[in-house]
C-alpha cells in the first residue's frame, strides 16, 4: 500500500486545532487594526476638511489602509474554519484508523508500519488482505482529504505585497467559495427571490455562525437582496458584491457608465464610516443591471425607534443614487430636530428597489408601479420581520410616481404594513379615494406645491394614477407646503420638511395641516 498510514497513526491533530486558534486571534488583531485606522487616520483625515490635489491623492490611499486589514480579517477567519474543521475530520480519521488496527490485532494480526496485516499462519492470508484493504481504505480517505485542505488553503495564501488592488476583494470572494463548497455550504438552500421574509429570517437564524459568515463571504450576490435578513449582513454581503462588480468592471472591459457610478456610490458608503454614527449608511440591496437599483439605509432600521422608507419617482436610477443618500440624510436630520428630547432614534431609506420610469410614456403608464408594489410590499415586511426591539413606527413615503408604487403596493393584497403614508408631489397612486388604500385614513398624508408641474396640471387627470391624494375628495390629510417645485418638499428650514418629519416620528399633533384631521 502507499504511504501515509504512520503519519496518520501518530500525527497530533490538536496542534492544527492551535492553528486554527491562532489564525482566528490574528483574525480579530485585523479586526481592530482596521477598526482602529478608520478611528484615528482616515476619520479624522475625511473629517478635517481637507481637499485639493494633495488630498485627491493622499485620501484613497489612506481608504485602502482599513480595506487591507479587512481583507486579512475575512482571510484569516476562513482560515480559521479551514484549519478547524480539517482537524476535526484528520481526528475522525485517526480514530478510525486505530478502531481497524486494534480490530485486526484482536482478530490474531498483526499491523507492520507500513499498514499492511499478516497473519500467524499462512492459511490466513485472504483475511489478512481484507484487513489491509480496510486499513488502506482509510489512509487513502485521509489522503484526500489532505489534498482538499491543501486546496483550499492554496486560495487563502496572502500576496504579500502589502497592497489592496482592485481584484483582491473577488480573490478573497472566490477563495470563500471554496471552502463553501468544501463545507458543503450551497447557494441552492437560499430561499428564492420573493420568499417570505419570515420564512428567510427563519432559515438564516437555522444556520450556524460559520455558515452564515460562508454565505455572506461566498455569494454575497445571493444573499445581500433577501428580505428578512438583519440590515448590518445585507449590507456586508452588499457592499461585497459592489466590490466585487467594480473589481469585473475595473479589471475587464466595463461599462463606464456602470464604472462610474458604482464607484460613486462606494465612495459614499465609506465616507459616511467617518461621519455621525447616527448616519451610519446600510447598503440593503444592489443591483447593477440596466439602469440599476439599490436600497440604502441612513441609519440602522433594525434598532431605530421611527423608520420611513422613501420611494422616488421618475428618472431616478443607480446613476444618482447619492442623490437619494442626500434627501434620505436630510430626512433623518429633520426628524431628529422634531424629536429633540425623546432620545428616540430614525432609519431613512432610500428604496430605489423598483425599475423607476424614464420621463416618457412609461411615466404615465401603470406597469412600472404595478411590478414595484410587491418589492415594496416584501422589504417593509422585511422591516417588521428583522427588528430588534418589536416593531418600530414605520412609514412609507413615495414622491412622484414614487407615490404611485406606494398606491399599488397598499391597494394590492392585504396591504402595506406601514403606519403612515406620505405623498408628496404625487400624480395620483392609482386609486381614487384614501378608502382604496386598506390604512385608517387618519394615517394618509399628501404634500403638493402650488406650482408643482406634477401634482399640479400632471395630477387627477381620469384614466392617468387616478384622484390626486391633496385633492379634499381624496380624504387624505394635506400637510402644509411652503416650498416650491416638485423636488422642494425637502428644503432645509421648511414647514415641508418639519411637517414630513412629524408624521415620521409620529408626532401628529403638531403637523400643519391644510384640511383633513390628526389621529
Amino acid at each position: 500500500m502507499t504511504g501515509g498510514f504512520v503519519e496518520l497513526r501518530d500525527t497530533r491533530f490538536v496542534a492544527l486545532g492551535q492553528a486554527a486558534d491562532a489564525w482566528q486571534a490574528y483574525g480579530r488583531q485585523a479586526a481592530a487594526l482596521e477598526d482602529r485606522s478608520v478611528q484615528t487616520l482616515i476619520g479624522p483625515l475625511r473629517r478635517s476638511g481637507w481637499a485639493g490635489p494633495a488630498a485627491s491623492a493622499a485620501l484613497p490611499q489612506a481608504d485602502t489602509v482599513d480595506d487591507q486589514f479587512e481583507i486579512r480579517a475575512r482571510t484569516a477567519r476562513l482560515i480559521d474554519v479551514v484549519l478547524d474543521e480539517a482537524s476535526s475530520r484528520f481526528a475522525q480519521l485517526q480514530s478510525a484508523l486505530h478502531d481497524e488496527v486494534e480490530a485486526a490485532r484482536t482478530a490474531g494480526f498483526r499491523v507492520g508500519e507500513d499498514g499492511v496485516a499478516r497473519p500467524a499462519h499462512d492459511e490466513d492470508g485472504s483475511a489478512a488482505d481484507a484487513w489491509t484493504d480496510r486499513i488502506a481504505a482509510v489512509v487513502k480517505r485521509a489522503g484526500q482529504l489532505d489534498d482538499q485542505v491543501a486546496g483550499v488553503l492554496a486560495g487563502l495564501r496572502p500576496d504579500g505585497q502589502g497592497k489592496t488592488g482592485a481584484d483582491d476583494w473577488n480573490r478573497m470572494s472566490d477563495a470563500a467559495e471554496d471552502v463553501a463548497v468544501w463545507l458543503g455550504v450551497d447557494p441552492k438552500r437560499v430561499p428564492p427571490p420573493g420568499s417570505s421574509p419570515q420564512r428567510v429570517a427563519d432559515w438564516w437564524k437555522g444556520l450556524s455562525d460559520q455558515q452564515r459568515q460562508l454565505y455572506l463571504d461566498a455569494y454575497p450576490q445571493v444573499v445581500g437582496n433577501l428580505d428578512g435578513l438583519p440590515a448590518t449582513d445585507r449590507d456586508t454581503a452588499n457592499r461585497l458584491a459592489l466590490r466585487s462588480h467594480l473589481a469585473e468592471l475595473t479589471t475587464g472591459d466595463g461599462d463606464e457608465r456602470d464604472l462610474e457610478r458604482s464607484r460613486r456610490l462606494l465612495d459614499r458608503l465609506e465616507r459616511n464610516e467617518y461621519g455621525d454614527p447616527n448616519e451610519q449608511l446600510f447598503l440593503l440591496g444592489i443591483d447593477n443591471s440596466g439602469d440599476g437599483r439599490a436600497i440604502v439605509a441612513v441609519g440602522n432600521p433594525d434598532d431605530a425607534a421611527n423608520t420611513c422608507v422613501l420611494v422616488p419617482g421618475v428618472g431616478t436610477t443607480l446613476d444618482g443614487m447619492t442623490g437619494e443618500i442626500d434627501r434620505a440624510t436630510t430626512m433623518q436630520r429633520g426628524a431628529y430636530a422634531q424629536a429633540v428630547g425623546t432620545g428616540e432614534s430614525v432609519s431613512v431609506i432610500a428604496w430605489l428597489g423598483y425599475d423607476a420610469p424614464e420621463a416618457d410614456w412609461s411615466a404615465i403608464s401603470h406597469k412600472r408601479a404595478e411590478a414595484g408594489a410587491p418589492l415594496l410590499d416584501g422589504f417593509v415586511d422585511g422591516l417588521h420581520v428583522t427588528h430588534g426591539n418589536g416593531s418600530a413606527h414605520t412609514s412609507v413615503l413615495g414622491h412622484s410616481y414614487g407615490s404611485t408604487v406606494v398606491g399599488n403596493a397598499a391597494h394590492d393584497g392585504n396591504g402595506l404594513a406601514a403606519d403612515d403614508i406620505i405623498t408628496a408631489g404625487s400624480p395620483g397612486m392609482d386609486v381614487n379615494t384614501v378608502a382604496d388604500l386598506q390604512i385608517d385614513p387618519q394615517h394618509v398624508w399628501a404634500g403638493a406645491a402650488e406650482n408643482d408641474p406634477i401634482a399640479g396640471p400632471l395630477g387627477s387627470i381620469w384614466g392617468i394614477h387616478d384622484n390626486e391624494p391633496t385633492d379634499p375628495s381624496f380624504g387624505a390629510n394635506r400637510f402644509h407646503v411652503d416650498t416650491s417645485g416638485h423636488s422642494g418638499y425637502w428644503a432645509a428650514d421648511s414647514q415641508s420638511l418639519a411637517n414630513i418629519s412629524r408624521v415620521v416620528i409620529g408626532d401628529y399633533d403638531h403637523v400643519t395641516l391644510d384640511h383633513g384631521h390628526a389621529p
